[in-house]
């Protein structure tokens, strides 16, 4: 009746938790930033911007990098309508890190750079229509 070209593949979001393409921060955090849906990093945000890099470590924790992120988008939120949407935040990244398309300069040291990340609040998985929040570089999907 059906041919393997006829069947559509669909990669969910739980699926992608366990393989590690996404980060599904604990809710408690993001209640306490004054978020109320679920939210999920992409493991490229994840990986650059809130896990601690070795020359950072001992200056910074995981929890105060995943705080500057959920509150600026927290806050960019507040006075933004639609389901997308562009932030900004600083991070400190080590001088030997090369530099990405959504990173400017931050002030007057290399090491701060103003980062650029997108969200996009849609339904949290294929057959689950509640509402999510996806943080992810500016040409991830």
């Amino acid at each position: 009746m059906f041919t393997e070209e006829d069947l559509i593949f669909s990669y969910t979001t739980k699926k992608a938790v366990e393989d590690g393409a996404l980060v599904r921060i604990d809710p408690k955090v993001s209640t306490e930033a004054h978020i109320k849906f679920p939210v999920y990093f992409s493991e490229a945000v994840w990986k650059r911007y809130v896990e601690v890099p070795q020359e950072l470590k001992g200056i910074q924790n995981i929890q105060g990098r995943l705080w500057d992120i959920l509150l600026m988008f927290a806050h960019k939120a507040r006075s933004t309508e639609g389901s997308d949407l562009q932030f900004r935040f600083v991070s400190q990244i080590p001088n030997s890190y090369s530099w990405e398309p959504n990173e400017d300069k931050a002030g007057l040291a290399f090491q701060f750079r103003e980062v650029t990340l997108k969200s996009v609040i849609t339904a949290q998985d294929v057959d689950d229509s509640s509402p999510a929040i996806f943080i992810m570089k500016p040409w991830e999907d």
